[in-house]
């Protein structure tokens, strides 16, 4: 008997290895130390400038809801090809969002879909009035695409009322607009 337990622990060892070896491969690389970059948000806010090591940015109670959009912004903006701007927006999402989102590698391809490609490596953008209603806050946000293309989107956000980041504001979603149509009729 004792023999038979030695095989079995033999092949659950082997087993846990193969799946550890499977997940480090399937996972994606994290942002070093090293490759940090320093990012300077420039808007028409006075005041709004904003520094940081965005890619050690977390979901905080302390940070507003004008803070945690920006932040995911400028992660954007200047997202590298090891995707840590993607990376960074994902952990902003929230707990529900990240249900309906997949995991992250699912994450990556939907931020390159023609609907949200725009928000990668843009040039630049105009934030409008933030609203906050209770744990719910929206923003529309007109992106600048590299090619001078603007693109408005909707970020939606709620504050989490449990769980590890009760008290924080997490993206619940980001929707591209349709651009108001141009009319004559005035």
């Amino acid at each position: 008997m004792k023999g038979l337990d030695r095989v079995f622990d033999r092949v659950m060892l082997a087993t846990g290895i193969l799946l550890l070896v499977w997940l480090w491969a399937k996972f994606p690389p994290a942002p070093t130390p090293d490759r940090h970059q320093d990012l300077i948000a420039i808007t028409t806010e006075p005041g709004a400038g904003y520094t940081a090591k965005w890619t050690q940015i977390r979901p905080d109670k302390a940070l507003t809801p004008r803070e945690v959009i920006r932040i995911q912004l400028l992660a954007l903006q200047q997202n590298d090809p090891d995707d840590s701007g993607v990376i960074t927006v994902f952990n902003f999402s929230s707990p529900v969002n990240k249900m309906h989102l997949g995991p992250i590698n699912h994450f990556r391809m939907l931020v390159r879909d023609p609907a949200y490609s725009p928000m990668l490596n843009f040039r630049k953008y105009k934030a409008g009035k933030l609203i906050v209603t209770g744990d719910m806050a929206y923003q529309l946000v007109v992106i600048t695409d590299r090619d001078g293309q603007q693109t408005p989107f909707l970020f939606i956000l709620a504050r989490q009322r449990k769980g590890s980041y009760k008290g924080c504001w997490m993206t619940e979603g980001v929707a591209r607009m349709a651009p108001q149509p141009e009319t004559s009729l005035t």
